[in-house]
């Protein structure tokens, strides 16, 4: 098992709070400075308790590195989905440079403790270097740390919030425009049926218009051939009467003669 494996698979039997690893952090900061400038002023006071201190010290700082990679596992955990891509990705760098830390103190401590029974300049010296290069490390963690913070937003509870009120309304909105495309589709069922039912009333207009049209045409022309009739019937009825008077003419004129005949012949006589 690899040590990164090694560090993931401490399962503590004890529940760890949330946020608690800001509070971790700054004393793994601490410790170390600390320890730094104690060796410094040993190297000049040559005093075996400030060497004891030191190495106290270190191993205390063992510890609190412990308890900050185990915590910043459990906030790590809770924040990873509410990152970006970029942020998922710094989180693992830091998570990475913590546990190396982590190892790293306890080499410091187990360096100290060679360096004590040594006792000589140059290994004091040689601690005081690696342990500044250690600090290096430390400081990069905590700008690291620092970026996830204030860059994106890792374990802030603004953000927090903030990320859950994004997927409350993007819920809603999803939900928003599912009921606009329930409402869009029975509006289109709607408008084709009022369309087709306007075709057919429109149509049903047409035919009735049409067979009106038709009685009123026919009707003109059953009126157009009863007055022909009519008409024609007049003509024949003048004609039969003038043929009439004629002939009652005729008679007159032929009685008329006959009664002059009569009256000449009474006076010859």
């Amino acid at each position: 098992m690899d040590l990164i494996g090694l560090i993931d698979s401490i399962k503590l039997p004890v529940e760890i709070p949330l946020l608690l690893h800001p509070v971790t952090v700054h004393f793994a900061i601490a410790i170390p400075v600390i320890v730094m400038l104690l060796e410094i002023v040993n190297l000049f006071t040559k005093r075996k308790c400030v060497g004891v201190i030191s190495t106290l010290l270190l191993l205390l700082a063992f510890g609190v590195y412990f308890a900050a990679v185990m915590t910043g596992k459990h906030d790590g955990s809770e924040t990873f989905s509410l990152l970006n891509a970029d942020g998922k990705a710094e989180l693992k760098e830091h998570k990475m440079l913590g546990i190396y830390l982590l190892y790293g103190i306890g080499a410091l401590f187990i360096l100290r403790l060679i360096v004590a029974a040594f006792q000589g300049m140059l290994a004091k010296l040689f601690f005081i270097i690696v342990l500044a290069i250690f600090l290096g490390f430390v400081f990069k963690q905590g700008k690291e740390g620092g970026e996830l913070v204030y860059t994106y937003g890792a374990n802030v509870k603004a953000v927090s919030a903030m990320d859950d009120k994004i997927m409350d309304l993007e819920d809603k909105l999803q939900s928003c425009k599912s009921s606009l495309n329930t409402q869009t589709t029975s509006s289109s069922s709607s408008s084709t049926a009022t369309t087709l039912s306007s075709s057919s009333e429109a149509s049903s207009s047409s035919i009735q218009t049409s067979v009106a049209q038709e009685k009123s045409s026919s009707s003109a022309k059953s009126q157009t051939s009863s007055s022909q009739a009519t008409s024609s019937s007049q003509s024949s009825s003048a004609e039969n009467l003038m043929q009439k008077a004629q002939k009652a003419l005729g008679q007159i004129k032929g009685m008329a003669s006959s009664a002059q005949e009569a009256v000449s012949s009474a006076l010859q006589q």
